[in-house]
């Protein structure tokens, strides 16, 4: 299985942190954010990460060289990040998708996360465990707002919508912003991203839009529910307030 850590945009809505700083790279517990997912996806036995950059590239570069020299990481660029979403900063990871599978070796599963999350070391190996080769890390606990992903299912607990226009009142829970594929979606998700950013408003559009594409033609993607395990999105100054509380009750556990 191959990592993909989207990292690149300059998330306005952290400033002053991040006028001069990645967002990636504050600290929650006396560890930047970007360290513990690292740490999280290489413990989960990912071994060959893609990082996409944008916003402050060589602070992220030198930091992962110093903390993470034996790691097989490779850095992906996206020169436009101050214009695009996140949707063509996973295209610009398509390339090392593809690389082991261009020179004749199968093609891999895949891991995505954004470089934002603060979550429990327990999260990834109990989503790795669950059966489906498809599947995205749900929160269906606690409160839910229109800020959030969210994501409408089945009975079996397959995803129908997913994205910030899923009514509040359908939606299951929040995607956190971990997601899996196997070899062949990936590959097909990866085609339908290119699609959407030649042809439609895929360089300004949210990943969940090429997901529900990928949905619509028939792709079983699962929602896990995931709320045992704590995890916390950094959007703004206050959400690092609330993982710096999950860290500590994690300690005094």
């Amino acid at each position: 299985m191959k990592g993909i850590i989207l990292a690149a945009g300059s998330a306005t809505r952290m400033r002053p942190l991040s006028d001069s700083m990645p967002k990636c790279l504050l600290s929650v517990g006396g560890k930047p954010i970007l360290q513990r997912i690292i740490e999280n996806v290489a413990a989960a036995g990912v071994e060959h990460i893609g990082l996409v950059v944008g916003y402050n590239a060589d602070a992220i570069r030198s930091f992962v060289k110093h903390h993470f020299p034996f790691l097989r990481i490779r850095f992906i660029v996206n020169p436009r990040y101050e214009s695009t979403n996140n949707a063509f900063s996973l295209l610009m990871a398509r390339e090392f998708f593809l690389s082991e599978a261009k020179r004749g070796a199968p093609l891999q599963d895949l891991m995505m996360l954004d470089a934002d999350i603060v979550f429990s070391p327990k999260l990834l190996p109990f989503l790795l465990a669950q059966e489906s080769p498809n599947k995205i890390a749900v929160r269906v606990e606690g409160d839910h707002d229109e800020e959030e992903v969210r994501v409408k299912v089945d009975e079996g607990r397959n995803i129908l919508l997913v994205g910030k226009t899923t009514p509040l009142a359908e939606s299951f829970g929040e995607s956190i912003g971990i997601e899996v594929f196997s070899s062949l979606a990936a590959q097909r998700l990866f085609e339908i991203v290119e699609d959407r950013v030649r042809l439609g408003n895929g360089r300004t559009e949210f990943y969940e839009a090429s997901f529900q594409a990928l949905i619509d033609e028939g792709v079983e993607l699962k929602a896990i529910d995931v709320s045992r395990f704590p995890s916390v999105e950094i959007d703004t100054p206050a959400d690092l307030l609330v993982a710096e509380r999950m860290i500590e009750a994690q300690t005094d556990s």
